[in-house]
């Protein structure tokens, strides 16, 4: 709570009391800060990730192979008759 009040304090500044000669400094800074909590929260969201039980990375292994099952099934082109083997089947 105290970091989002000092968050706070900090966005009123910028918003009404920094001088225009060092706002591109603030940007630059707001910028590189900005990505750091992505990062940070990129990482703490696979860590997430990886405490799942196994059962559900099982699955989705399956499902990707069944895609690709599919897919592969779906390339395959019917063989080709010859007229002997036609001639054959009547």
């Amino acid at each position: 709570m105290v970091y989002l009040i000092i968050g706070i304090l900090i966005l009123f500044f910028y918003i009404f009391a920094v001088p225009s000669s060092i706002k591109g400094t603030v940007n630059a800074v707001t910028m590189v800060l900005l990505i750091v909590a992505l990062i940070i929260l990129f990482g703490l969201g696979i860590f997430k990730i990886f405490q799942l039980p196994a059962e559900y990375f099982v699955g989705f292994g399956l499902s990707v192979v069944t895609v690709l099952a599919l897919r592969d099934i779906n390339r395959l082109k019917p063989p080709k008759k010859s007229k002997k083997n036609f001639d054959e089947e009547k």
